[in-house]
Order: structure tokens, then sequence, then C-alpha cells
């Protein structure tokens, strides 16, 4: 018997997956789901994980998962820099982290 677990995401679906990232769904924490939403799509999930992280009704450790995830697209700085204003301090501290992972901007 094994320690741990193995999760496919192709054995679920997007909505569902994004669903549980805010954490609606008992069966994944937001934090996995963020990243099998991100496996599952790839470079296409930059779009979700951006409307995620700025959903203000979502779960916190969805949000700071998703603000961290967006560190791997280097289009969403716009995005992490407003998120780096955040009420929210999880989402806040993601973004700021995320933010320093960027290669720096080009001029």
């Amino acid at each position: 018997m094994s320690d741990y677990a193995v999760y496919n995401p192709a054995d679920f679906t997007t909505e569902d997956l994004a669903t549980a990232a805010r954490g609606k769904m008992a069966s994944l924490s937001p934090q996995l789901a963020v990243t099998l939403l991100r496996a599952k799509l790839g470079g296409d999930a930059a779009g979700p994980l951006t409307g995620l992280a700025r959903d203000d009704t979502a779960d916190p450790r969805g949000r700071y998962a998703a603000a961290l995830a967006l560190a791997s697209y280097p289009s969403a700085r716009q995005t992490l820099a407003s998120l780096a204003d955040s009420s929210e301090r999880l989402v806040a501290e993601a973004a700021g982290q995320a933010l320093q992972q960027l290669p720096p901007a080009e001029d």
C-alpha cells in the first residue's frame, strides 16, 4: 500500500476542477484542483487561473494557488501587479511572489 494518491487531470472535467479550485467541492482541495487544472489545460490555463485569482468569492487557498501559478505566464504581469494590492492577504502575498519569479519586463 502506498502513502500517496495519484490523480490524472483527464479524469476530471475542466468545470469540475474550476469548481473545486473555488472551494466548492469537498472531494478536492482548492490547491490540488488548481494544479490539476493547470496540468489539464497547459498553456491555455492562464485565462481560467486569472479568473480564479480575481474571484473574491472563491476560496482564498485556490486564489493563492492560482496567483502563484500565474508566474508561469509572463503575460499575466499586469494581473499579478493588480492582485498584489488585494485586500485578501494570501492573494496579495502570492501575487508578489509570482511577480518576483517573472523575468524582467522588456521595455
